[in-house]
């Protein structure tokens, strides 16, 4: 790692840098816990940000101007590299709460892909995603207005409907889930909207049903799976902690709570379950159990010894990695009216 990271340092300062250059820091950017086997070992959003800098220099991605009869299959495969880094940046400047170094027109630029006859279900979903992630980015820019941020979600999902009736639809569905859920935690953060049954209702729906698609579609990909994907399932598992240990007394009255928390319990078994100890999946078990142990320390379920031996303080330092998804100020809100035409997204 330590070498990688020297010769990244040494590329940085050079230009133009040949098409090698972006697959590598794509890579690193992508699994940068995985390779690392320390979160963020390697600043996914610093180098991502460099490598879409670096892209302007280089002229291997401009490929705006395609021919009528669309990309071929070369210029495709440079366009995925550039959305990918887009898309991966946009990962990460929503979970570490930083600026991006794109902005609307470039986001606009990732829809050349689907000119290509070439092109398949997995751009396509890439670029939804990318398209996604820009909404969650602005949503997370500042103070929620949460009914337009429903209509943008809405008019999101019309426009990629089409994905959710595909193969591997669970990560189109899991993004879409995720983005609602973090925009009604980040409602509650900002006190644009109070804590009133119908939110909450919601956001347990939501995080329930990221953790159960997660753990229903698993295959023989699972392992091989993005870092930011178990960053996603863990949000949902932390979110549902903190809804268990804010509002226990109101959410008494309309769910199972012990069944939820065995949700959360069975979730960390299988995220240890995935690969070894240096696998972000255990990383992130640990991390969910920390929350867990730490919220909701007398819930009720037998633990796995996995577990049992896992140190609660561990989440101190997931919260100041990534302070949109696990930081501390979820939840600390006041009492307050509820906006007056919440409705959950479809």
């Amino acid at each position: 790692m330590c070498e990688a990271k020297a010769l990244l340092s040494a590329a940085m300062l050079s230009t133009p840098q040949p098409i090698e250059f972006f697959q590598a820091s794509l890579i690193l950017s992508l699994w940068s816990t995985t390779i690392g086997q320390v979160p963020l070992s390697i600043d996914s959003w610093l180098l991502s940000g460099f490598a879409l800098q670096h892209s302007i220099a280089s002229g291997l991605f401009d490929l705006v101007s395609a021919s009528s009869s669309g990309l071929n299959k070369h210029e495709l495969d440079r366009s995925c590299i550039w959305n990918h880094l887009c898309l991966v940046h946009l990962h990460y400047c929503v979970g570490t709460r930083r600026k991006a170094v794109i902005d609307r027109k470039d986001i606009e630029k990732c829809r050349v892909v689907l000119e290509s006859d070439h092109a398949t279900n997995f751009e396509s979903r890439m670029v939804a995603e990318i398209f996604l992630y820009w909404i969650i980015y602005e949503t997370c820019s500042g103070p929620v207005d949460l009914p337009k941020t429903q209509t943008a979600l809405q008019k999101w999902k019309m426009e990629w409907q089409y994905l959710f009736d595909q193969p591997r639809s669970q990560f189109v569905q899991m993004g879409f889930y995720f983005a609602q859920l973090l925009t009604y935690d980040q409602s509650l953060k900002t006190r644009s909207a109070a804590a009133r049954e119908s939110l909450l209702n919601e956001m347990v729906r939501l995080s329930t049903t990221i953790i159960n698609v997660a753990m229903e579609t698993a295959d023989e990909r699972t392992r091989h799976l993005t870092d930011h994907i178990y960053h996603m399932i863990s949000f949902a598992a932390v979110t549902l902690s903190r809804l268990l240990h804010n509002y226990e007394a109101q959410l008494a009255s309309s769910h199972d709570l012990h069944q939820l928390d065995t949700l959360i319990l069975s979730l960390v078994s299988w995220l240890h379950a995935i690969g070894l100890p240096c696998h972000v999946a255990y990383t992130m078990g640990n991390v969910v159990a920390a929350f867990h142990k730490k919220l909701r320390p007398d819930s009720g379920p037998s633990p796995s010894t996995s577990y049992a031996d896992v140190d609660p303080a561990i989440h101190d330092d997931f919260a100041q990695l990534f302070p949109e998804l696990f930081g501390t100020s979820s939840f600390n809100v006041a009492n307050g009216s509820m906006l007056p035409d919440f409705q959950p997204v479809p």
